[in-house]
């Protein structure tokens, strides 16, 4: 843990959420290429994966700058950032509807990734120990 991130006095952790995210993804796509013998698969998972750890990061970007006690700081680089995330998230919906070779439940699992992170956080966070 950083003593630098705004989070960690209250043992939320963005870089652990994207350390396990990144992990899931990795053991994700390796799974596909074993497993199914699938590099379209592979190649949809770790896509998806990617977007939504981009746009977590730029989320949390956003948040800290715009929601805060007192004058919220809402520049011309919050709107970039949230345009940015917008045309991210439709790159990877066309993606699924134009490329005839993308992997629909490999692109689900790829988002899930987050999802799961940010869950086994929420878990840690509330002393909750699984398994």
């Amino acid at each position: 843990m950083t003593s630098g991130e705004p989070h960690e006095s209250d043992g939320f952790s963005p870089r652990r959420v994207v350390r396990l995210a990144v992990v899931l993804v990795v053991v994700g796509a390796a799974a596909e290429l074993l497993l199914r013998r699938s590099l379209a698969g592979a190649l949809s998972l770790t896509a998806a994966g990617v977007v939504a750890i981009i746009n977590f990061r730029w989320l949390e970007v956003i948040l800290r700058q715009v929601v805060q006690p007192g004058q919220p700081r809402f520049d011309s680089w919050s709107v970039l950032r949230i345009l940015g995330r917008l045309a991210l998230l439709a790159g990877i919906f066309a993606a699924l509807l134009w490329a005839p070779r993308i992997d629909a439940v490999a692109v689900a699992l790829g988002f899930s990734a987050l999802v799961v992170a940010l869950v086994v956080e929420g878990l840690r966070r509330a002393g909750v120990r699984g398994g």
